[in-house]
């Protein structure tokens, strides 16, 4: 089981308070990207690059600060979760389509960028399906921002799962889990098989 994510308006109203130039959408886009490309991306890097050009203080620095930290370890607990639980941070389901397709936009966009600033290898050194989920993933990125408002629901979830599923896909060709040691079984010779 994950760890829940900030709530998606709340962390928004939060960026937006300390005059951050990305959403809630994007900054978890992002540190998947980062989190992705490199093995090890300590909060501070990603919150760096969140809030790059501000000078948050007071009251909504510090509201800030705790959405950012509660989306950092539910993020890296739900991209090492074995069961794909993984979620990305967007508006509910309540909110318009449009609204939806344009965080999902954004949230491609940062995924994007994260890889980038977390030191993915030049594009000849990848496999082909690593590169070609990035490119699709780039198109998503242009696609839904140019073309949200025309967006119906079943074509918005069926873009949302392959974002989800490719992140995913990505993330484990660069940064593979480690995989559980199979359990021995008592009394089995492991070299053999046994007959009876």
């Amino acid at each position: 089981m994950t760890d829940s994510l900030p709530d998606y308006d709340a962390l928004n109203e939060a960026l937006a308070e300390v005059d951050a130039e990305i959403g809630a959408a994007e900054a978890h886009g992002l540190l998947a990207g980062m989190l992705s490309a490199s093995a090890q991306v300590e909060a501070a890097q990603w919150i760096a690059q969140v809030l790059a050009g501000t000078e948050p203080k007071g009251d909504p620095a510090r509201r800030c600060l705790e959405g950012l930290a509660t989306l950092y370890g539910a993020t890296q607990q739900g991209m090492d979760d074995s069961n794909l639980e993984f979620q990305l941070m967007l508006p509910d389901g309540s909110a318009p389509v449009d609204r939806r397709a344009e965080s999902l936009g954004g949230w491609a966009h940062g995924f994007i960028y994260g890889l980038g600033v977390g030191g993915l290898p030049e594009e000849s050194k990848l496999p082909k399906e690593v590169a070609e989920i990035i490119g699709h993933l780039g198109e998503v990125s242009h696609a839904v921002s140019d073309e949200g408002g025309e967006a119906d629901e079943a074509a918005y979830e069926e873009l949302l799962e392959f974002v989800r599923t490719g992140a995913l896909l990505v993330r484990e060709h660069l940064q593979p889990r480690k995989r559980d040691k199979p359990v021995p079984v008592p009394g089995a010779d492991q070299g053999s098989q046994r007959t009876h």
